[in-house]
């Protein structure tokens, strides 16, 4: 089942608190030329170290490691952009992806929802918040699927496997739609090129579409990583 790339894009959101902001008309980076403060506190969660880890497509590479003292980390320093890091921590093998940006801010970390951290005072994770709760919505719809797509695949029934491909079709087609709707409607937010960036993880690239959302991208926005990474895909095709 190809159409469930979806979930794969999914996955590769960046996850953050539950507070939701509206439309910014200037990029969302902190104009805090001191840089970030980034404070974190574990729950469940006893490493002895926390390392801050640059994301380069599939992979991760520490950058910086922080003692962690009464369950708590800190990281100091200047983020070029707004970019997604991620944290990993000593004898764990757990992983937690966040936007890096230039202000103060806080996470709080549970092991029992790793996946789940609240962050709190940055207005880019925020945001995300918003895209990723806004997604989970379109992706309920396919949890009734697969009891029945395991039913019809045992009885090789075609039909129906038919019909549940389409529905598939369906539940993709809205999704990229509402994707690419949010990059229209937050063209000013370092968020538009993350997110335009994950299309270019599908199965079935829409390159056309992607050329013509990254053009009405800001001239700020487009010096961001992830938009270089856009441009370099669209000279190439």
């Amino acid at each position: 089942m190809k159409r469930l790339f979806l979930l794969v894009i999914f996955s590769l959101l960046l996850l953050s608190c539950k507070e939701n902001d509206s439309q910014e008309k200037q990029p969302t980076v902190s104009t805090n030329t001191k840089g970030f403060k980034l404070k974190g506190y574990l729950e469940n969660l006893y490493p002895k170290k926390v390392y801050l880890n640059k994301v380069i497509e599939n992979s991760i590479y520490p950058i910086d490691s922080s003692k962690v003292i009464d369950n708590t980390f800190t990281f100091k320093g200047i983020a070029e952009f707004p970019e997604r890091y991620a944290l990993t921590f000593q004898d764990y093998s757990s992983v937690v992806i966040f936007i890096l940006e230039n202000t103060n801010f806080e996470l709080v970390i549970n092991q029992d929802q790793i996946n789940d951290p609240l962050i709190k005072g940055s207005k880019l994770n925020n945001k995300l918040n918003e895209y990723k709760t806004k997604s989970k919505q379109i992706f309920k719809k396919i949890d009734y699927l697969f009891p029945q797509f395991q039913k019809a695949r045992l009885e090789n029934d075609a039909k129906e496997l038919s019909i549940i491909r389409n529905e598939l079709k369906s539940i993709e087609k809205e999704f990229i739609n509402f994707s690419f709707n949010y990059v229209l409607q937050n063209k000013n937010s370092y968020i538009a090129p993350m997110i335009l960036r994950d299309q270019l993880k599908s199965t079935n690239i829409d390159t056309l579409r992607i050329k013509k959302a990254y053009l009405i991208l800001s001239n700020d926005i487009k010096n961001s990583p992830d938009s270089q990474i856009i441009e370099s895909f669209l000279t190439l095709h």
